[in-house]
């Protein structure tokens, strides 16, 4: 989980691009809590291994 002061200071940079508008504080804060628990989700993904992935071979040339 996000640390608060992560989550607060993507919401103060997501509000400055947005043109620092009023009242809008609830929105950017729970939008920066969403991205910031997705990019989470993301990093923890496991990583598929090699023996996992399927085995491809390539086509054999023909012997004259």
């Amino acid at each position: 989980m996000p640390t608060e002061e992560k989550i607060r200071r993507l919401a103060h940079t997501l509000w400055e691009q947005e043109g620092r508008p009023e009242g809008r504080d609830v929105q950017h804060y729970l939008a920066a809590k969403e991205i910031l628990e997705q990019q989470e989700t993301v990093r923890n993904r496991p990583k598929a291994s090699k023996s996992s992935k399927p085995r491809t071979r390539s086509p054999r040339a023909k012997k004259k």
